[in-house]
């Protein structure tokens, strides 16, 4: 079965100084999620509010959009759709995205091309063989953003956990 990202068709890229990407948010009936990084097991909206000395604004989407307008902060994310099995459909572990169908490497390629973006941050550091295919997408964005003097970073997951150590790395990387 192919399943879509939940919000990319009704989020385009506009090209602001500073773009996040994350892997997949599939277009499901148990994702609960309403926008970006929207898991109840994902601390994005806890860790990034705090890298620029704000609260807390998980579970807010409308604050959300409004902290990233206030930022010029857009969102992306790698990989517009995957096919999985039918008894697959509700997991989200790395090892559901091996059969990409579709990914988003060459929008954001585009986007990062007008010049208006200053920053790329990916929100994963390590890449197990499950997702190598994810690895070479994200290193054409990388290389992109070498070529042209665009700022690009590996940020510790927000999925899982939060703690004070992983909120100091995020800190650095943004700095």
């Amino acid at each position: 079965m192919i399943i879509k990202h939940k919000f990319l068709n009704s989020h385009q890229l506009q090209g602001k100084k500073i773009l996040i990407i994350g892997t997949f948010n599939p277009d499901v009936t148990c994702n609960e999620a309403e926008f970006f990084y929207g898991r109840a097991k994902n601390f994005f909206w806890r860790l990034l509010p705090e890298v620029f000395g704000k609260e807390s604004l998980k579970g807010d989407v409308k604050r959300q959009k409004e902290f990233l307008a206030q930022h010029d902060i857009e969102l992306s994310d790698l990989i517009l759709s995957v096919e999985v099995s039918q008894k697959d459909i509700c997991s989200y572990g790395d090892d559901k995205l091996i059969h990409v169908i579709e990914y988003n490497t060459e929008n954001i390629i585009t986007i990062l091309s007008n010049g208006k973006t200053k920053e790329v941050y990916f929100t994963r550091k390590s890449f197990d063989k499950s997702v190598q295919n994810i690895r070479g997408e994200i290193y054409k964005i990388k290389e992109f953003c070498d070529k042209n003097s665009i700022k690009f970073g590996f940020l510790p997951t927000p999925s899982r956990f939060y703690s004070q150590k992983k909120l100091e790395e995020w800190r650095s990387i943004f700095s």
